[in-house]
């Protein structure tokens, strides 16, 4: 209350704070550098193994490498030149292109199959997947070795199964060593799992069953189906269990170590594989080594793009 001189008393006068507020910019600057301090880590760690041995290894495939020491640039395109002119090379890249030619179309179709069929289970849907799934949480190298048992030329269960309880033992061969058998076997091989399926299943089941109920009042059948509702509403999945494939099939490595080691006369060696035995071979492979490497890289990105750009024009028709 005022008093009779019109005088406010200093305990009826509002108090207003003197601590300054820090500037918005201040706020967001330290928010900023708490950010950094977190990725910190994380980036380094990117940095030091993977970073710096990529740009040490293309730096490295135009230079002279030796036990002694490194002649930065000194190589010129020399590497490159003695890869392209290399015959292990060209097996290498031969075998691997037909690989992928053969294995992404029968792998992806025989997903796209595998998830069909699961999808029109109606009892029993459980059991049945993960029956499917199982082998891809088993190893692949308890995979692998049991396929070196399986295919063994003598004691081979399946060749015993050939010769013995088919009685045929004209179609006894060896499956890894002949170099008539061995691509096809491979192929084979690499395809246990089904590994696309799980991805197609996901798809499949995005689709609404409202297409289908339609389609079915239409009077259409399954194949029908199939062409004009699955196969469009696919073609994301397709497009990315395509991609995905084709990245695998292009660095197949641990089927060949496990099995075949690049053999019979390096029939089986791929890309990655002479990669890993270039380096093998000691340091002065280095640089060779280096260049296959950089060079498979590029072979892989334009295939992928290739394919990417092909299926979305297709797609998009």
């Amino acid at each position: 209350m005022a008093s009779e001189s019109g005088v406010t008393p200093l305990m009826a006068q509002p108090v207003t704070s003197t601590a300054k507020k820090p500037p918005v910019w201040d706020l967001h600057q330290r928010q900023t550098r708490f950010a950094w301090m977190l990725v910190l880590p994380a980036l380094v760690m990117i940095v030091l193994f993977i970073g710096y041995p990529v740009v040490y290894s293309f730096l490295l495939t135009f230079s002279e490498f030796s036990v002694q020491k490194v002649d930065w640039f000194q190589a010129g395109l020399s590497n490159y030149h003695k890869v392209f002119s290399d015959r292990q090379f060209g097996g290498a890249l031969s075998f691997t292109l037909a690989y992928t030619l053969f294995y992404v179309p029968i792998s992806v179709g025989l997903g796209l199959l595998v998830g069909v069929l699961v999808q029109q289970v109606k009892y029993g849907t459980t059991f049945f997947r993960s029956l499917l799934f199982l082998p891809t949480v088993i190893p692949v190298t308890m995979g692998l070795l049991m396929f070196q048992w399986v295919l063994e030329p003598k004691n081979g269960i399946f060749n015993h199964i050939l010769s013995d309880v088919l009685g045929r033992p004209d179609l006894v061969r060896n499956w890894l060593g002949s170099m008539d058998n061995v691509f096809g076997t491979m192929v084979m091989i690499t395809l246990w799992g089904f590994g696309p399926w799980i991805l197609m299943l996901a798809g499949l089941l995005a689709i609404p069953k409202d297409y289908y109920e339609a389609a079915q009042v239409d009077g259409a059948n399954p194949l029908q189906e199939f062409w004009y509702i699955t196969l469009p509403q696919m073609r994301n999945t397709l497009l990315v269990v395509t991609t995905l494939q084709m990245i695998k099939s292009l660095k197949i490595f641990v089927p060949i170590y496990m099995l075949t080691g690049g053999n019979p006369a390096g029939s089986t060696r791929s890309l990655y594989y002479l990669v890993f035995q270039k380096v093998n071979q000691g340091q002065n492979w280095y640089a060779y080594a280096s260049t296959v490497g950089w060079v498979f890289t590029a072979i892989v990105l334009v295939i992928t793009l290739i394919t990417v750009f092909v299926m979305r024009v297709r797609s998009d028709k």
